[in-house]
């Protein structure tokens, strides 16, 4: 395989739990044959049509990518909602490193999570055509509080692990750089005990977990913890 060409067969498969149990559904294009390579087989629309927030997997045989999508502005990501959102999304991170693994145990591919609105250009080269979607691009910044890059899922999906492991800082530890090794620096409220949570942040944990995100940040900034 020429990683300079598109010589290889896109796959995509969408990473959810719709009936509560979590399932990777593979994209199939009606033109694909197994036997001749389809370089460009999927479409935007295919990612940003799906019920949102969405996770998708993508293959391109280099490497491969998480797709996050979004919270629509007509609901807000809160209560069981955004418990179940945080459930899917660690699954997802642990399916692409299993997938990455099953298919080469000894050099696993490359990884890479991508945010909706803030695809990179080795992203959007493998669809035929891309719109920057200006209006999502706001939304994913302010909601999901990341920066346009890519990242490492295996990188991510440590710090996930290490939030998961309930370890926790004081104040004064989380306030100051360098932060310690796998503390998240945009959820530095996760390291903080639940006594703690509340004095600092004046509002107990389940409450501003019920906050849509923009209020979570804003709090989050008049408080020192971001």
């Amino acid at each position: 395989m020429d990683p300079g060409k598109f010589n290889f067969t896109l796959r995509l498969f969408q990473l959810s739990s719709p009936s509560g149990e979590f399932v990777a559904q593979e994209f199939f294009n009606p033109s694909r044959a197994a036997d001749l390579v389809c370089s460009l087989p999927f479409l935007q629309e295919d990612l940003y049509s799906a019920p949102q927030p969405a996770l998708f997997l993508v293959d391109n045989y280099h490497e491969a990518y998480l797709w996050q999508g979004w919270w629509p502005q007509d609901t807000e990501s809160t209560g069981s909602a955004l418990i179940r959102w945080n459930s899917d999304r660690k699954c997802a991170m642990e399916t692409v490193l299993q997938y990455c693994r099953e298919k080469n145990e000894k050099k696993p591919q490359k990884s890479y999570l991508i945010h909706a609105g803030l695809e990179p250009l080795t992203f959007t080269n493998m669809f035929p055509s891309w719109e920057h979607r200006e209006d999502i691009a706001e939304i994913t910044e302010r909601e999901a509080e990341v920066c346009n890059q890519i990242i490492l899922v295996e990188d991510i999906f440590g710090l996930c692990q290490s939030i998961y492991q309930n370890k926790y800082y004081p104040l004064e530890t989380l306030q100051t750089r360098p932060l310690p090794h796998g503390v998240d620096p945009l959820k530095l409220e996760m390291y903080l005990t639940d006594e703690d949570f509340e004095r600092v942040l004046d509002i107990k944990r389940e409450e501003f977990d019920a906050l849509p995100g923009w209020k979570q940040v804003n709090l989050k900034k008049a408080k020192g913890l971001f």
